[in-house]
């Protein structure tokens, strides 16, 4: 009698054990997508942290600000590595200029996402914000740079976009996390 009832203990602690873990795992999915759907470029949100393999960074507000920088820091250094190709092609000297000037805000852009997430709060959240507002400014300023007077062809539109779209995604989770809000609760 006592075998069955020790047997019978550990089956049930086993499958509340595997409850538990099965629980938490959905939790965690639903958590990023509940985040994401509170951005404005939700599907671009859903679709970088779904792909990521790191699926211990997908259980928190640090860990989706990681993931979605690392990705940012990727496009950034191959926009980076275009430009610096651009450079040495292009002969039109107001081109020319314009790429030197984006490329030298993209070197900002880079400095400023070379960030640590695996501590938000509110004593890292201020640097954390402005820093990212600053590399979303900059972004967006060698993209203006870059389309005035006429287009650059190829166009980098693209990969300045997806980096300006994935800063200001970053940037509202941090809010939501800090101020539950997307509008950012600095100053």
């Amino acid at each position: 009698m006592a075998t069955i009832r020790v047997g019978l203990s550990l089956v049930l602690s086993i499958a509340t054990f595997l409850l538990l873990v099965l629980t938490s795992r959905g939790t965690a999915a639903e958590d990023f997508h509940t985040w994401c759907k509170k951005t404005t470029h939700s599907a671009k949100c859903i679709d970088v942290i779904s792909a990521d393999p790191r699926s211990d960074l997908k259980t928190s507000p640090s860990g989706f600000c990681t993931i979605l920088n690392d990705e940012t820091k990727a496009i950034a250094a191959g926009t980076s590595s275009k430009i610096s190709s651009f450079l040495r092609t292009i002969t039109d000297p107001l081109l020319k200029s314009a790429l030197q000037e984006c490329s030298e805000s993209y070197d900002r852009v880079n400095f400023r996402l070379d960030q640590d997430f695996s501590v938000l709060n509110h004593e890292t959240y201020p640097t954390l914000a402005i820093l990212l507002t600053e590399a979303y400014g900059q972004a967006q300023e060698c993209e203006d740079v870059l389309n005035d007077p006429k287009p650059l062809e190829p166009s980098l539109t693209p990969e300045i976009q997806t980096v300006v779209d994935i800063v200001e995604t970053i940037l509202q989770i941090l809010n939501l996390n800090e101020c539950n809000k997307i509008d950012s609760c600095v100053g």
